[in-house]
């Protein structure tokens, strides 16, 4: 809710990396609908495998039981049943004709390039990144970087932690540790945020 507020005067879509069961989804979509109900540009768009990991931890990810492959794995056919939950999240919400969110199955390395690649014009106000594991989180951030408005939110499920390192590193070595202020929030001592200034430009 605190995060959402900050991108309310930012143009651009929602992307959140990493959706498992879909909870920080539907969080967006009701928070769209609570406070700016009828923006339909604020879309919001979700990638996971819906498989959980890929592959088995890699080099940076440390050797954590969490970071096995398969882990993270939802329920078979869960996406059909997200797609469904939201459609009736949004049916709650004026100009509910207008479908405002995407939920797109496969390894997001891939099916982000292609999504944007096929939507150029997308602008980013707001990256949720939950995704654990190095090389994706790092990809996926470097895809994100030149659709990111100034002011927008970069936030990680698991900055700094232990269990998965991959994200720290990915982190560091495609913004910096020491170029951006790590904000958290005290209702949710896991998660950490930056807000992008737009001036990075490789």
């Amino acid at each position: 809710d605190n995060l959402y507020k900050k991108i309310l005067d930012k143009h651009g879509v929602i992307c959140d990396l990493g959706v498992f069961y879909g909870r920080t989804m539907c969080l967006f979509e009701a928070l769209r609908g609570i406070y700016e109900p009828y923006n339909h540009s604020r879309k919001i768009i979700g990638f996971d495998t819906f498989e959980g990991f890929l592959s088995s931890s890699g080099e940076g990810d440390g050797k954590h039981d969490i970071v096995k492959k398969g882990n993270f794995a939802t329920i078979k056919g869960y996406e059909q049943y997200l797609e469904k939950l939201l459609i009736s999240h949004e049916k709650r919400s004026p100009i509910s004709h207008l479908k405002k969110f995407e939920v797109i199955k496969g390894d997001a390395t891939v099916t982000l390039k292609k999504y944007l690649e096929d939507n150029p014009e997308t602008i980013i106000a707001f990256a949720h990144f939950t995704l654990s594991l190095y090389e994706p989180t790092k990809k996926c951030l470097e895809l994100v970087l030149p659709h990111l408005t100034r002011g927008a939110i970069i936030s990680f499920g698991a900055i700094s932690n232990h269990a998965v390192p991959g994200v720290t590193r990915a982190f560091d070595e495609v913004l910096g540790i020491n170029r951006y202020m790590m904000h958290k929030d005290s209702n949710s001592p896991d998660l950490g945020y930056i807000v992008f200034d737009g001036e990075l430009r490789q």
